[in-house]
C-alpha cells in the first residue's frame, strides 16, 4: 500500500502542470482573437493582433511563474 502512495506523490507534481501548454495556447488564442476584433474596429493592419498575442503569452507566463514559485 505504501508503494502505491509513493507513486501518486511522485506523479502529483508533473501532473499538476500538465495543462500549462493548453493554458498558454488558450491565452494566446484569446489574445489573438481580441486583437483581431480591435484591428477590424480600428481599421489597423494587424498591430493589435500581435499585441494581443504578446499580452496573452505574457499573462500565461506570469501565471505559470506564480504557480511554480508557490510550489517551493
Amino acid at each position: 500500500m505504501a508503494d502505491q502512495d509513493d507513486g501518486r506523490n511522485r506523479l502529483a507534481g508533473p501532473l499538476r502542470y500538465a495543462g500549462a501548454g493548453v493554458e498558454i495556447a488558450a491565452a494566446v488564442g484569446i489574445g489573438v482573437l481580441a486583437g483581431q476584433w480591435v484591428d477590424r474596429k480600428a481599421g489597423t493592419a494587424g498591430i493589435f493582433t500581435i499585441v494581443g498575442a504578446m499580452l496573452g503569452f505574457g499573462a500565461s507566463l506570469y501565471a505559470l511563474i506564480r504557480a511554480l514559485s508557490k510550489e517551493r
